[in-house]
C-alpha cells in the first residue's frame, strides 16, 4: 500500500514539473493609462513611506511630468536633500563619472527649481567640461545634451577648461558613434537597445539637419529589426522593461505612436504592448518575466520608476504635450527682435553699394536681403554680427537698381535663429 501512495506520488509530482505555472498573473491588457494611475499610487506611497531624496531622481521625475503638483511636500523634501547632498559634497557629486550632473539638471528642471545655483553650486559648469563629460563614453554625451537642452540651457564659458562644451561638439559626437548596423553601444560593434534609444532622445530635437535625419532614420531601422515578436526588446540577451521603456521615450521624442506606428508592430504586439506584459496589477513593473540573472519576476524599482516614466512620454506624446524632457512647458518663446530700420544706402564704387541700419536692442546679427527684382525673386542674403551697423556688398551688376532689405536676428540656446521683421525695402542703382 504505502509503495502504491509513493508511485502515485512521484506520477503527481512528475504531472506538475510537466506544466508550466505563470509565476505571476499577467496584466498586459491593462489600458495604459490605468497602468499610470496605479503606478502613480505605488511611487507616491513609496516616496511618502521612505522619503523623497537624492537617489530617488527618476521616480520625482516621473511624477513631476506627468502632471503631479509641484508644491507637494514630496518635491520639496528632494530638492532640499539634493541641496544638503550637493552642498556636502561641495559641489562634486562625482570626479568623473559626469552623468551625476545631468540627471539631477533634469529632474530640477522637471520641478521647477534652477540647476545654476544648488546651494550655491551651479550644475550646468560641469557639463562645459566637454572632455570629462566624455569620460564615460557615448552614455555621458548623451545625457550632456538631454539635459542641456531640457530648458535649452546656454552652456556656461568655464575657465580652465581645455575643451568648452558645445552643442554641435556633443551631437557630432554621438553621430560619429553610429555603428554599422545603425544602432549604437557603449562597446563592441552591435547596437545595444537601451543606448540607441537614448541616443535617438538626444537627437530628436535636431533632425531638420539632415545628417542627424539620416542617423535617426538608420538607427530606427535598428531598433524595428531589433523587436521581438511580443512587442518587447532585450539586452545583454535578457528581454526586460527598461529596454522596452527607453524606446518608448526616444519614439515618443521623435513623434512616433509607439502604440501604432507598423514598424514598431510584430505579430499584432506593439511597444506599448511589449511594455505591458511586464506590468503588475499591484501598481509596478517587473524588470523581467521570467527569472534570469538573479532577477525574479517581481515588481522591481528601477524596471518601475523606467515603466512609469515610459508611460508618461508617451501620454504626453497622445495629448500632444511637449516631450518627456522638453521641460519648457508653459515658457514663453524667445521674443523676436525689433523691426530693423535703414538708415543709408548708397553706391560710391562700380558695382558695390554699401547699406546702414540702426541698432536693434538685443540682436545677434542681422540678414541683409538683395535683388534687383522688386519681388526679390533669385535674391540673394549674407549676414554680419551684432557688431556690425552696415555692409559693403560687391560683385553687382552695374548700371542695375538694386532692392534691399535688413531684418535682425536672435539666437536661441541651441544656436536657432528668430528672425524679426524685414525693414522697408529701399532701391539703389549700382554704379
Amino acid at each position: 500500500m504505502k509503495r502504491k501512495l509513493l508511485s502515485l506520488l512521484v506520477t503527481f509530482c512528475l504531472l506538475l514539473s510537466s506544466l508550466t505555472i505563470p509565476a505571476f498573473a499577467t496584466d498586459s491588457d491593462t489600458p495604459y493609462h490605468e497602468a499610470m494611475e496605479k503606478t502613480n499610487t505605488y511611487i507616491t506611497k513609496q516616496l511618502t513611506e521612505k522619503g523623497a531624496a537624492y537617489g530617488t531622481d527618476w521616480m520625482v521625475l516621473g511624477l513631476a511630468r506627468s502632471g503631479a503638483n509641484l508644491n507637494d511636500k514630496i518635491f520639496s523634501d528632494y530638492y532640499n536633500d539634493v541641496v544638503k547632498t550637493v552642498k556636502d559634497c561641495k559641489g562634486v557629486l562625482h570626479a568623473k563619472k559626469y552623468t551625476e550632473y545631468s540627471r539631477i539638471i533634469l529632474v530640477l528642471s522637471a520641478i521647477g527649481k534652477d540647476p545654476s545655483n544648488v546651494g550655491g553650486y551651479d550644475l550646468l559648469e560641469k557639463l562645459a567640461d566637454f572632455n570629462q563629460v566624455n569620460w564615460q563614453g557615448i552614455n555621458g554625451t548623451i545625457w550632456a545634451l538631454i539635459a542641456l537642452d531640457c530648458k535649452n540651457y546656454e552652456i556656461p564659458k568655464v575657465k580652465g577648461v581645455e575643451v568648452q562644451t558645445t552643442r554641435d561638439k556633443l551631437i557630432q559626437e554621438i553621430l560619429r558613434q553610429q555603428l554599422a548596423d545603425g544602432g549604437f553601444a557603449l562597446s563592441g560593434t552591435k547596437a545595444d537597445v537601451d543606448i540607441t534609444a537614448m541616443a535617438l532622445q538626444a537627437l530628436a530635437p535636431y533632425t531638420s539637419r539632415s545628417e542627424v535625419k539620416n542617423t535617426v532614420d538608420k538607427a530606427l531601422q535598428c531598433l524595428s529589426d531589433l523587436q521581438g515578436n511580443d512587442g518587447a526588446y532585450d539586452s545583454w540577451g535578457t528581454e526586460n522593461s527598461e529596454s522596452v521603456a527607453q524606446v518608448i521615450v526616444a519614439l515618443s521624442a521623435l513623434g512616433i505612436d509607439a502604440g501604432k506606428d507598423p514598424r514598431f508592430v510584430k505579430n499584432g504586439e506593439s511597444v506599448i504592448d511589449g511594455l505591458m506584459t511586464f506590468y503588475d496589477a499591484q501598481g509596478g513593473f517587473r524588470h523581467v518575466n521570467t527569472a534570469s540573472g538573479g532577477y525574479q519576476p517581481v515588481i522591481n524599482n528601477m524596471a518601475t520608476e523606467q515603466g512609469y516614466y515610459a508611460l508618461t512620454a508617451y501620454d504626453r506624446f497622445v495629448n500632444k504635450k511637449n516631450s518627456l524632457y522638453d521641460m519648457t512647458d508653459g515658457e514663453k518663446p524667445l521674443a523676436k527682435p525689433a523691426k530693423a530700420v535703414i538708415s543709408s544706402l548708397k553706391s560710391s564704387k562700380s558695382k558695390t553699394f554699401v547699406v546702414k541700419w540702426k541698432k536693434v536692442t538685443n540682436a545677434a546679427g542681422y540678414q541683409i536681403v538683395y535683388s534687383t527684382s522688386s519681388k526679390f525673386t533669385g535674391s540673394k542674403s549674407t549676414s554680419v554680427s551684432k557688431s556690425s551697423l552696415s555692409k559693403t556688398v560687391k560683385s553687382l551688376k552695374s548700371k542695375k537698381t538694386y532692392y534691399v532689405k535688413v531684418r535682425a536676428y536672435r539666437k536661441d540656446a541651441k544656436g536657432n535663429k528668430i528672425y524679426g521683421s524685414y525693414s522697408a525695402v529701399k532701391k539703389v542703382k549700382v554704379k
